[in-house]
């Protein structure tokens, strides 16, 4: 439970509305474009798109690859036939060569999977948080009532909101947007797929789990793991305090194994 008694620094309530308003003029569109914006975000390239694209760009940019690669896959080269040792040293250090260089031109369709995983996540996040600001916005918050109290927004009996968390919602709703775009940007764009490879195996392989590769789906940080707050709701003052407490009783708790 939050300490309730806890006052904020700044008291100062303004009109509701006023939220929205700040967030149209931080995105230069209005409400609904903004909705709309999000709703539509997705990735539209196509794994057949994207490997067409990859054998085109090997074709143009190493076509000597291209043959030794269609030449081995058609069984052209003669398998049994006799090597002296530095023409097999040759034949292998010529066939890992290749098989490097190829790696540029191949698709793992967990580079794509990777991309809608992740812009999903982000955009439910954003939507939700739209939600939120909307409904503080026209003071039609009856549905949200359970997240304004966890996010410790407050609202008075008019339904004016504390400036500050006026900025406690648009800060990561603006910062989740921008990072929606840069992604969806990416993900969109086959040149990336030269450059950016991604499979699970290199994820295990690399000490990580799945999940440390995408954002959070909560909203808030509280336990302030985060290394990256903006993409969060800031914790209120009384929220902060809160957090401390739990920090500190802890400590305690530590502290009374350690010397028992």
């Amino acid at each position: 439970m939050l300490i309730q008694n806890k006052k904020r620094l700044d008291s100062a309530y303004c009109d509701s509305k006023n939220i929205i308003t700040n967030l149209e003029k931080n995105l230069g569109m209005n409400i609904t474009e903004i909705k709309k914006m999000v709703s539509n975000a997705q990735v539209v390239l196509t794994e057949k798109e994207i490997k067409t694209f990859l054998e085109q760009k090997l074709i143009e940019e190493n076509p000597k690859l291209k043959q030794w690669l269609d030449e081995r896959d058609n069984k052209k080269e003669c398998l049994n036939k006799q090597l002296t040792m530095d023409e097999q040293f040759e034949e292998n250090n010529q066939y890992f060569s290749n098989m490097f260089a190829l790696n540029k031109y191949k698709f793992d369709p967990y580079t794509l999977e990777y991309f809608n995983k992740y812009i999903s996540i982000v955009r439910k996040k954003i939507l939700i948080l739209l939600d939120i600001i909307e409904k503080i916005g026209n003071k039609n918050t009856s549905s949200i009532k359970d997240i304004i109290l966890d996010l410790d927004i407050e609202l008075d009996a008019k339904g004016n909101i504390l400036k500050e968390d006026i900025d406690r919602l648009i800060k990561p709703t603006v910062v989740n947007i921008h990072i929606l775009q840069e992604k969806l940007s990416k993900a969109n764009n086959l040149s990336t797929y030269l450059t950016f490879k991604m499979s699970k195996l290199s994820v295990y392989r690399d000490g990580f789990s799945e999940s440390e590769l995408y954002p959070s789906t909560l909203l808030q940080d509280k336990g302030l793991l985060s290394f990256h707050p903006d993409e969060y709701v800031s914790l209120s003052l009384r929220q902060q305090e809160y957090c401390n407490q739990l920090l500190v009783k802890s400590k305690r708790k530590c502290t009374k194994l350690i010397f028992k």
